[in-house]
């Protein structure tokens, strides 16, 4: 398939103009009408459905567009691998969600880069299920996530367990309290981010049945960025506010009971076939050496 064609055909998705596309590719308005016309008589449907108006993509061209992705996503990789073996000895793909990169492997990041400088490394950020993607299509080798899948052939390994804890503004009501009840969670207002499983089968129990959280976040960031405002309180993983409880800036909040939210684990895979690469060993070998390979060591292909 022609990468070109590819290359057309999702800027024409994005921007649905003929136009607009011509002038992103730098291209003459035709050439982008035959690449999209040689596209489809090989696809054998129409992609797009055009009028005097607008462009818009049929059902076939939603369907075909993330696997247009994909393969334009592999073929760049591919090339970006190959030549970065003209310059260095080795290229490892890392993905990982954001969380994980902030929080946790930044400092395994900064080890390894300055250890081995003849590894190209390249980093990828997304949720768990992106990373899982990224994995299958061979566009990362090694993956970090919150949500792993049984896949044949892949190496499922826990390496790290992090604390979840409720916290809000010290100026916050709920911070002059010895401890919140779970039936007040609901109406201090609680920032909401489903934290997975176990977590999320935890606070179910504690939230009424028909909750419906005033404003459900799934990134960190933000949440952290509306707590030191002073906007509800929120549970999060104790990494990504520690600085800020010493500093003083947000406080813990302790719930009654001696209620505690169940640890998230962190987990690591990678194909079988490429845990013993060298560029992989050397980066399982820098986070043993940072202390982050405390779980299931007898499990780590080291």
């Amino acid at each position: 398939m022609d990468f070109e064609q590819l290359r057309t055909f999702i800027v024409l998705a994005r921007n649905k103009s003929f136009s607009k596309t011509a002038e992103a590719l730098h291209l003459v308005q035709s050439t982008v009408s035959s690449r999209i016309q040689a596209l489809e008589a090989e696809v054998g449907k129409p992609l797009f459905m055009r009028d005097r108006r607008k462009v818009d993509l049929t059902a076939a061209g939603y369907t075909f567009l993330p696997y247009a992705e994909r393969l334009l996503l592999l073929n760049e990789e591919s090339l970006l691998k190959i030549q970065s073996m003209k310059t260095f000895e080795d290229q490892l793909s890392i993905g990982a969600t954001d969380t994980l990169w902030k929080y946790v492997l930044c400092p395994v990041v900064e080890t390894f880069f300055n250890q081995y400088p003849t590894v190209s490394l390249k980093i990828k950020t997304g949720h768990s299920w992106d990373v899982v993607h990224h994995l299958k299509d061979g566009v990362v080798q090694l993956g970090f996530v919150y949500l792993p899948q049984s896949i044949p052939g892949f190496e499922v390994l826990p390496f790290y367990e992090e604390e979840i804890i409720l916290v809000s503004h010290p100026e916050h009501e709920a911070a002059r309290w010895d401890a919140v009840a779970p039936e007040f969670l609901a109406s201090l207002p609680l920032l909401y981010v489903d934290w997975g499983n176990p977590f999320y089968e935890w606070v179910s129990e504690l939230l009424p049945p028909e909750y419906v959280p005033q404003l459900h976040i799934d990134n960190v960031s933000m949440l952290l960025a509306l707590l030191q405002k002073n906007i509800g309180m929120g549970f999060i993983v104790r990494s990504a506010v520690e600085e800020e409880l010493r500093a003083g800036r947000l406080a813990e909040i302790q719930l009654t009971d001696g209620l505690v939210p169940p640890k998230r684990t962190a987990f690591i895979m990678a194909q079988k076939e490429h845990l013993h690469r060298p560029a992989i060993q050397s980066w399982l070998k820098t986070m043993q050496e940072l202390r982050l390979l405390s779980l299931s060591t007898e499990k780590t292909p080291l």
